[in-house]
Parts: structure tokens; sequence; C-alpha cells
């Protein structure tokens, strides 16, 4: 119900326009003059890349959203929280660009410092002139509450306590007419009861209606919506949610039908879009290097233990679809045999089989196991699109096949090539539960910045060969 106006184009000028001016600042601070400064070729190159960050991880990463539900301590740690990745991401693109050393770290430092004054200044202001601005009744959306005398507190209650800043009550409609079951504190608010309320509306500035009714006649409700509309009245109607204060839910179409889809994370096409398209080029740049590696470990993998190169196995991918899994083969041929007399060795708490110095794990296969090759095969699952480059580890169908309920949740993603759990801790983590735990963390607050991320953790992690078995 209504327009988010912290996500309007107002707050990203506000946002660019503190850049620009503490681009200015930490120019000034360098060299204690303004001119020339969009002159030289090497400072419009800077600015041009410091906005063109902005926009990206500002629409990407939601630092426009629910600017008015914040404090401003809240304000000040989310724009400090902005900086530092615009600080990251314009000294990594500088550096690839080969001009990052022609910067002094005053200007670099001088930008940063004055960007968070300002920012978190235009920021908080912004909050006060929009409070300011909607508070006059010409410029904010007049709206009407319709119900019930029984559910006239509960909804007024929940209703104003969250509606966009741009909205004012115009009053309350009581359909039923019950006028005694509303509290004393909102007598004052009834405006009209069902025989009245289209003269109130004609006569009166109301913008939209929010019904909200349980128990109320359906062909009445209808008659009321089509009314309404005719009036020029846009109305809101309240949909039984049962109760449910689910993360994410939406209406939506299915078939011919209107339903709302609940869900632990909606994601949007773009974002799913742009994860895919990493995967395309990640996985196109894995290929190749998988290309070199099988030509490099290949025989020394058949020398050791004569056999396939790569091992293949069926995982369980997104929501229990099965594919067939390849990786460099680490053991020997009768490997899946001889785990069922290993199980009591079992080092993993749950649905999950690890051991050190696993008996089965030959010394090429323990090496490559340390340098993470093994995985490299998987490229091609992703590629295919079985996989992700970033997601969920994909169980064997025994482990699969003991699920739990919530367990099963971890599947709701693509299973990737990595993901949360292996940066952090990968083989020393011993309990299933921990790992499904860092899976559904994973999946609860996804979003394309943080898949990055991980990818440029697990290069590291590779390169320490943190936990890796």
């Amino acid at each position: 119900m209504g327009k988010k106006y912290e996500s309007t184009p107002g707050l990203v000028a506000l946002d660019m326009t503190a850049l620009v001016l503490s681009y200015m600042i930490g120019y000034y601070v360098r060299f204690r003059t303004l001119e020339g400064i969009f002159e030289e070729q090497l400072y419009r190159v800077g600015i041009v890349c410091l906005l063109l960050i902005y926009i990206c991880t500002a629409l990407s990463m939601g630092y426009l959203e629910n600017l008015m539900e914040r404090s401003y301590p809240k304000e000040f740690f989310l724009v400090f929280q902005i900086n530092c990745v615009l600080a990251v991401s314009l000294a990594l693109v500088l550096y690839f660009l080969h001009i990052a050393g022609d910067y002094s770290r005053i200007f670099y430092g001088g930008i940063f410092v004055a960007n968070i004054s300002l920012m978190t200044a235009f920021r908080c202001l912004y909050k006060k002139l929009l409070r300011k601005y909607f508070s006059v009744e010409k410029f904010s959306r007049r709206f009407l509450i319709l119900t019930t005398g029984d559910a006239a507190d509960q909804v007024y209650g929940e209703l104003t306590q969250s509606v966009p800043v741009d909205y004012s009550l115009a009053g309350m409609v009581l359909l039923d007419g019950d006028r005694e079951a509303v509290s004393g504190r909102l007598q004052e608010k009834v405006v009209a009861d069902r025989e009245c309320m289209y003269d109130y509306i004609r006569q009166g500035a109301v913008d939209e209606v929010f019904i909200s009714v349980s128990n109320y006649p359906v062909h009445e409700i209808e008659d009321v919506i089509l009314t309404l509309q005719h009036m020029g009245i846009v109305v809101n109607v309240n949909i039984q949610t049962f109760g449910l204060k689910t993360r994410e839910k939406a209406l939506r179409e299915f078939g011919q039908h209107s339903v709302l889809t609940y869900s632990t994370n909606l994601f949007d096409n773009t974002s799913l879009f742009l994860k895919r398209a990493l995967d395309l080029i990640g996985s196109l740049v894995g290929l190749a290097i998988t290309g070199v590696l099988t030509i490099i470990i290949g025989p020394m993998i058949f020398l050791e233990s004569p056999g396939p190169i790569f091992f293949s196995q069926i995982r369980i991918g997104k929501n229990g679809r099965r594919f067939k899994i390849y990786k460099f083969r680490s053991m020997y041929m009768d490997a899946e045999e001889r785990k069922k007399e290993l199980m009591e060795q079992n080092e993993m708490k749950g649905q999950m089989f690890k051991m050190a110095n696993d008996p089965r794990v030959t010394k090429v296969g323990a090496f490559i196991r340390r340098a993470s090759i093994d995985e490299f095969p998987q490229f091609y699952n992703v590629l295919k699109g079985d996989m992700s480059l970033v997601g969920t580890r994909p169980p064997t169908e025994d482990e699969f096949l003991h699920y739990t309920n919530e367990q099963k949740r971890r599947l709701s993603l693509k299973p990737g090539i990595t993901g949360l759990w292996q940066v952090s801790g990968r083989s020393d983590i011993t309990d299933f539960d921990e790992v499904v735990k860092l899976d559904l963390q994973y999946i609860d607050n996804w979003s394309i910045w943080q898949d990055i991320k991980i990818i440029g953790k697990t290069i590291w992690t590779i390169i320490c060969a943190a936990g890796a078995r």
C-alpha cells in the first residue's frame, strides 16, 4: 500500500550529490585548490567510476530501502557500511585500470571521511523534509479504513504503525455500524457507517480505502469495491494470511487464479538472471583451467590407481532433482564398497560422512583434495545448470533419504561448488546441523553480492588450505 518514497530518485540524487561534493573536498584537501578538478582525465575517470559503483551497489544491496524505519544512529552505521563498500570497490576498479597508484591516500581519505558526514546529514535531512512535506494534507494520500466494530482496534493499531510516510488517515468506516465495540480512543476516528460512507467519500478528500473484514458477506464487499472503483477511489483489500508471520509472501497469478505465495525467500528474476550469468562466466573460466589440470593431474591419478580419471556420482540438486556430479577421482576404485566398513569412524554428526586420514584416499587424491583441485570438473555441472558457483553442498542419495523437513530446505537453491559453510570451516565442522544452519543462513540472506564475497573468500581459503581434507 503506497509508494516507497525512500526508493525514489530523490535519495539517489542526494547520495550522488554528497559523493560529488566529497570528491571535491578530497581534491581540495590534497591540492588546496579546485581549479582543473574535472579537466584532468585522471580525476574525471575517478568520479565516473565512483558514481557508477554507487549506483550498482545501492540498487543491488538495498541501501535505498526502509529509510523512514531507521533511527539516526542506524542511518550513520549504514552510511559507514556503504562507504566501506565504495572504498574497496573503487580501489579494485582503479587497480584493474592500472591507475590506482596515481591517486594519493590523502585524496582517498578526504573523500570518504567527507562522504560519511555529508551522506549521513543529507539522508537525515531528507527524512525530516519528507515527514514535514507529507504532514500537509494536500500532499499526502488520505485513506479510509473500512472494517467492522470488533476488528477496528486491531486493524487501526496494525495499520497506523506500518503505513508509509506519505499516507494520512482520513477516518474509519464501520460496515456493521457497531460503534459500541470500538474503544473510546477510536470513537472520534469513526466518520461513517455502511449507509452513509458513499456520501462521506463523495464530499470529502479521500484517495484510497483499506478494507479489512473477516465475517462479512462477500457479495456486499464486491459491491463496495465496484462502487468505489467507479468513484475513482483506489481500493486495497486485506488478504487472509491465516496469521502467518512469514518473512516473504507475495500476491501472484497462478493460472487463472490470484494466489498468495509464501516462501522463506522470494527471489526476483533479475537477481536470478545475474546469478546465472555469473555461473556461465565462471564455468567457462573454470572449464578452461580444468582442461589444463586434466593434462597434468590425469596421468598421476591413473598411474597410482588405474581406472577413470573422473569420478561421477548421483547427487541431489534443487528441491530433490537428481543429477550426476563430476570430480577428479581422489579415491581408490573400491571406495564406495569400503565406506560401509568405515561408518563407525565417521567424525561427522548427522547426515554426512567425514573422517581424517581416510584410507580410501590415494596419495594424489590427498594432494588434490588439500588444494581443492578435485572440485574443478564440477564447472561442467555449473555450465549444464545442475549446480551454481555458490550454493549448498549437494548431498548423496543416501544422505538425502534421511533428511528431516528442515534439512530439506537447504536444497531450495541450486547446490554450489562452494558455499558459506565451505568458507566457515569446511571439514573442521563436525556437526551436520551446523552445516544446515550455515546453508539456511546463506539462503535466507542471499544476494548476488553475497555470492561474489563467498567466491572471494573461497579463493583465499583454497590458498591457505584452511579446513581442507
